[in-house]
């Protein structure tokens, strides 16, 4: 027996959490944009690098500290194997049992992790046959159906969103603490051999990583990284410039950030061959374009921010 929920649609988007969100709160909320969920949950901002999944550019974010701001504006609910002290079996049926639950009562799931390591949207179910069926990056290559036992299968991380109307959303609220955060990330002490590398000096190792010939050929994410990042800053300037004037400098060097990155893109566009080093050497003077105009961005958002909202400045 199949049950699916109507009208569930995931955006074409690179950026698979906010794609996946987008359309699991138009089930209920039709207002909010794509835009404003990068910007309130503070994914329009965030870069990041992890040592050890791809040294050779930004591929991944905080989950819980996105997820924090975006709680002032939804109900919730996070199901982790590691966090909850479940075995991945167990939590692979409580999740389940949870999104059956979920979609009965109209709102669809987010899952990680079902074909590849990203988000897909879990509009609806098969009982008789243990499947979810599921929209996102590359549902197409299995018809969208994808069995509840491969949840979590390339990282043997089990997890899974329920987001909920929130009773009381407060917008404000979470836009504070999504901007606060942005500084603070961008700011962030890295510690040498940590496992994340964060904010403002993400982009150094970025830049580095795409002239050196080896870390180039070695990640066939790289180029997946500009699309990802383009994407977010083209919302974060348009996030910001709805804010109003105070927020016109931040937004306007944003939008200098994007065209960076999407001028990057023109020059090794997803999917593609590594390019040569010659070009590589243009790619990195658009990195380098991107990081100047982020770091002016940010000091105008600090000075935009009232006092009351700026982070206590570390390092």
């Amino acid at each position: 027996m199949e049950y699916i929920l109507s009208q569930v649609q995931v955006p074409p988007v690179a950026t698979s959490m906010m794609g996946c969100l987008y359309g699991a709160v138009h089930t209920w909320d039709d207002t909010l944009t794509l835009t404003d969920l990068f910007g309130y949950s503070g994914h329009a901002f965030i870069l990041n690098i992890e040592r050890t999944l791809c040294p050779s550019g930004p591929t991944a974010w905080d989950w819980g500290a996105i997820l924090f701001p975006l709680r002032q504006m939804l109900t919730m609910r996070r199901l982790c194997a590691t966090h909850d002290m479940r075995s991945p079996d167990e939590m692979r049926e409580l999740i389940w049992q949870r999104t059956v639950e979920s979609i009965g009562a109209g709102r669809p799931a987010i899952l990680w992790d079902l074909i590849l390591p990203e988000f897909y949207l879990a509009y609806g179910y098969d009982l008789d046959k243990g499947e979810y069926l599921v929209q996102g990056l590359t549902a197409e290559r299995v018809g969208g159906r994808v069995s509840c036992a491969c949840l979590g299968k390339h990282t043997g991380k089990v997890w899974a969103l329920f987001p909920a109307p929130h009773d009381a959303p407060n917008p404000t609220a979470a836009r504070d603490l999504a901007l606060r955060g942005t500084l603070h990330w961008y700011r962030w002490p890295n510690e040498r051999d940590a496992q994340w590398t964060f904010g403002g000096e993400a982009w150094d190792v970025w830049i580095t990583a795409m002239g050196e010939e080896e870390m180039a050929h070695n990640s066939s994410a790289l180029s997946f990284n500009h699309v990802v990042y383009a994407e977010c800053r083209l919302h974060a300037a348009a996030f910001l410039g709805a804010q109003g004037p105070a927020f016109a400098e931040s937004a306007a060097a944003y939008e200098e950030v994007a065209d960076a990155l999407q001028a990057l893109c023109a020059l090794w566009p997803f999917p593609a061959p590594v390019p040569p080093l010659a070009k590589r050497r243009q790619c990195v003077e658009m990195l380098r374009r991107a990081r100047d105009a982020e770091a002016r961005a940010i000091a105008a958002l600090d000075a935009a921010l009232p006092e009351r909202e700026r982070p206590v400045r570390v390092g």
